[in-house]
């Protein structure tokens, strides 16, 4: 009888080159939930008092309040210095890494660039929205990723209108993104439309405003999401219905074709 392997191995290589990712995610998500841990030792009954020493669950007790105070510090220095620095250099191939041009024989880079990107630009436009505790993944933005580059393989040919961008192709990657479980936030009641829906509607609305571009920049990408995040705030109507029509791919890619050249202009 062969031997069964105990740990099998992922089917493709893609999968295998997505592991990272789900380590990284995974990690999140559990920094996440140990940061909603509040622990409240007079509630738990354990307390020390000088009559003797504390119990070996309220010594852990203090030192995650110390471990996480710390580490609330460290965050804050990282997020005021380093942070910001690294998702500007994440933007960096925003721009060329989207589907809103024609592209062939593109390889693990494009794939990267495209992950990356859009990781540090759904986390901008989550803070500028003012989302409230977005939970960002990158592994089902790769995932996203892989079935959208078999598609635009299939279908590499863009639109001839306005300089060969393809609407389309940006509209099926917003719809797929936002569909993929990329952003987890908690938002309020009854929101119209959902928060996360403006968030990955400007996200398009952006990358089809950089496709437009000449020569966009760090800047330049900013700038776009700031404006696309704007402007699709004033549209919120229109956005909720697109997303919750029949064909929102098509929908939406008419919503970027109306809105984008007029926005690169400005």
């Amino acid at each position: 009888m062969p031997k069964q392997q105990r740990f099998p191995l992922p089917p493709t290589i893609g999968d295998l080159a997505a592991a990272p990712l789900v380590v990284k995610d995974a990690l999140r998500g559990l920094r996440r939930k140990i940061g909603n841990i509040v622990p409240n030792m007079a509630e738990s009954g354990i307390s020390g008092t000088s009559q003797g020493p504390l119990s070996p669950l309220a010594i852990a007790t203090v030192l995650l309040n110390e471990t996480r105070k710390i580490t609330s510090f460290g965050e804050d220095i990282a997020r005021d210095v380093l942070f910001r620095h690294r998702d500007e250099a994440r933007l960096a191939a925003f721009a060329l890494s989207g589907f809103g041009r024609p592209f062939k024989g593109l390889g693990d880079h494009h794939r990267h660039n495209f992950v990356s990107s859009r990781y540090a630009a759904i986390k901008i436009l989550s803070h500028y929205l003012g989302a409230i505790d977005p939970l960002i993944q990158e592994q089902p933005i790769d995932a996203t990723y892989r079935a959208l580059f078999a598609h635009s393989d299939d279908n590499s040919t863009p639109q001839p209108a306005q300089g060969g961008i393809s609407y389309d192709h940006i509209a099926l990657s917003t719809v797929h993104l936002e569909k993929s479980g990329a952003l987890t936030l908690t938002e309020p009641d009854d929101p119209t439309p959902h928060q996360t829906r403006l968030i990955f509607a400007a996200l398009g609305l952006a990358e089809a405003i950089l496709t437009l571009s000449t020569n966009p920049s760090i800047e330049s990408t900013l700038a776009a999401l700031h404006l696309a995040a704007d402007v699709v705030v004033l549209r919120k109507p229109a956005i909720g219905a697109i997303f919750e029509g029949l064909d929102p791919v098509s929908q939406l890619s008419a919503e970027y074709r109306l809105l984008a050249p007029p926005l690169t202009e400005a």
